[in-house]
């Protein structure tokens, strides 16, 4: 078992992370959450992780916090939602905003997450409503703020798109939401701030 990887950080996506550690440079999947969290790369970065075993082969999924593994462990123990599946749920939503919703029975607000229908909605929040409530992961409200600010023109769209994409998310749908927040979006935003805008945008 892999319990962490410390070592530096060669590669940062939203929703995947390379690092390197005594020559062996290691695939790391990730919720947007931790990839916001990471240190720039070139810096000695560490992981928490957790090793699953597919038929192709072992993958790392990777964490910034004991509560964000633990949050991913619990999804991963519901009926048809693996690995893959938790971690596009844990990027559309901060684990604050998700513990938020599941604990309040919010339907309509997990419906609108990537990848959850009305029947996985209520078997999360049937299921893990109690579970979540013991992480120990403070509530939040944050999935239903958009940032504020002024710019029609979108840096980084490129890489945005390729990052929502790999979450599932349809070329329409991204276009929509960049639509939506351009007018919103702070001044020089970065690339984590206009994907958390847009996954704030597609939960409001």
């Amino acid at each position: 078992m892999i319990e962490s990887i410390t070592g530096k950080l060669i590669s940062k996506l939203p929703h995947r992370v390379v690092i390197e550690r005594f020559g062996i440079a290691f695939d790391i999947q990730v919720p947007f959450s931790t990839s916001k969290q990471l240190s720039p790369i070139g810096d000695e970065v560490k992981v928490l992780c957790h090793l699953h075993w597919r038929e192709d082969g072992p993958q790392l999924y990777g964490f910034a916090t004991e509560e964000e593994r633990s949050l991913f462990r619990v999804l991963t123990k519901v009926n048809k939602v693996g690995p893959k599946l938790a971690i596009n749920i844990m990027s559309a939503s901060s684990p604050g905003s998700l513990i938020s919703m599941i604990v309040g029975e919010n339907i309509p607000g997990l419906t609108s997450l990537k990848g959850v229908g009305p029947k996985l909605a209520s078997r999360l929040v049937v299921e893990l409503k109690e579970q979540v409530a013991r992480l120990g992961i403070a509530f939040s409200d944050e999935g239903k703020h958009e940032a504020s600010a002024h710019s029609s023109m979108l840096p980084f769209e490129a890489e945005v798109r390729d990052a929502l994409e790999n979450l599932g998310y349809t070329s329409k749908e991204i276009s929509q939401s960049l639509k939506r927040i351009s007018k919103t979006i702070g001044s020089d935003p970065t690339i984590e701030e206009i994907i958390e805008a847009v996954l704030r945008s597609f939960t409001s």
